[in-house]
């Protein structure tokens, strides 16, 4: 039986002609689409030409301000849990418009790109990248840190771009000062509303405390009417050490004479009436305080902007103390503590607390013409062979599918 011989079968190759023919007859459209895909292109990244400015904002004290007593020990810089407390409220769209709008800073740099992006689902952490003294690398280095070291936010790098340079780098300026205000509202909207209501209740302690000593200095008075009586009855007693009974127990007794007593009686009631003169003295100084930090509270309750309400504290203090006795030393003792006060504060948050580095007004586009260009050419090419190949197979196959 013999062997059938093999049937010819297609050759199923493509031939670079039938690649080459397309393209050759589509060359007009090729050309023609690449060319507006690349003035298209260029077009857009003119249009959308960005500048990128850098700025770092350093936080030199601790923040929140420290008692002067635990200054020394505190580190400089946020606590990371503080930190996280004081972003949730920067972070918010609400708050930034609402910082806009009370400043009037509508049409201040790229206010309205800075809207989106507080707006946006990442919000303000594509802008502000918070900055520690050593990072994690630095710390896998260090296989010893040195004792007592912290690992506090001590400032933020902020970048922002722009259409133009003056306006990212006024934008980078903005975010800063937006910071530090929405810190200081952060801040005092706590502290005032605390202290406030610390004084309330320190004042009411201390009218406890005067009543509780006034009913003493009358106990001793009624003692040492007794006494006196007593020595009166028995002159000689005064005379006789060692036979007037303080306590009695099962194994001995104690005596005191009468006039002992009595001396006794009356250094207690000295005590009692400095402590009534304390009571009273701190009792006046928390009610001007309580009188500052009414006012104080009800600028908190008027204002969003910590700044706004940091710079307003010492006209406060001038309308409290207005009229006040400013000789007498408790009056001025107050007086000059709340000016310590917010001069401490006017000093880290508005003045060390600042840009150590930028904002910077840059000098060239963050995004580069010729990416755009190569981009959009190569963009349009793939297009145009498309296009090409496409009309091809149109023109060979629509007989084939009309039947």
């Amino acid at each position: 039986m013999e062997a059938s011989a093999p049937r010819d079968t297609p050759d199923d190759s493509i031939a670079l002609s039938d690649v080459l023919a397309p393209l050759w007859r589509g060359r007009l459209t090729i050309l023609a689409i690449t060319t507006l895909a690349v003035a298209l292109g260029m077009t857009n990244a003119l249009n959308s030409v960005k500048y990128r400015s850098d700025g770092f904002l350093q936080f030199s004290g601790a923040i929140p301000e420290q008692k002067e007593k635990d200054k020394k020990e505190a580190p400089p810089g946020i606590n990371p849990a503080d930190f996280k407390r004081y972003a949730a409220a920067f972070g918010t769209s609400n708050r930034f418009n609402g910082y806009i709008r009370q400043n009037k800073l509508e049409n201040v740099g790229d206010v309205h790109g800075l809207r989106n992006t507080f707006a946006s689902r990442e919000g303000a952490a594509l802008l502000l990248e918070p900055v520690y003294p050593f990072t994690k690398l630095d710390a896998r280095d260090l296989m010893d840190p040195p004792k007592d070291s912290n690992n506090n936010i001590i400032g933020l790098r902020i970048s922002y771009e722009a259409a133009t340079p003056e306006s990212a780098q006024i934008s980078v300026g903005m975010l800063g000062r937006y910071v530090i205000d929405s810190i200081i509202y952060s801040v005092y909207s706590d502290q005032l509303r605390f202290k406030h209501a610390e004084i309330v209740a320190r004042t009411n302690k201390l009218s406890n405390d005067i009543i509780f000593n006034n009913e003493k200095l009358e106990r001793f008075h009624r003692k040492g009417i007794d006494l006196e009586k007593i020595v009166a009855r028995y002159p000689e007693s005064a005379n006789v050490i060692g036979r007037q009974v303080v306590t009695v127990n099962e194994e001995s007794a104690r005596y005191l004479s009468p006039r002992s007593q009595m001396m006794t009686n009356e250094v207690e009631a000295g005590e009692a009436k400095e402590a009534i003169y304390a009571a009273k003295r701190e009792q006046a100084q928390n009610i001007l305080l309580r009188e500052y930090y009414d006012r104080a509270k009800i600028l908190l309750d008027t204002s969003t902007s910590g700044e706004a309400i940091l710079r307003g504290l010492e006209p406060l203090k001038e309308a409290t103390f207005k009229g006040k006795d400013l000789q007498n030393e408790a009056i001025k003792e107050v007086y000059n503590t709340i000016s310590i006060d917010n001069q401490n504060a006017l000093s880290l948050y508005l003045e060390k607390s600042r840009f150590i580095a930028g904002p910077s007004l840059p000098e060239s586009r963050s995004t580069r013409l010729s990416t755009a260009l190569v981009l959009s050419f190569f963009l349009g090419l793939l297009v145009s062979i498309i296009v090409v190949f496409g009309r091809a197979w149109w023109r060979n196959n629509r007989l084939k599918m009309a039947d």
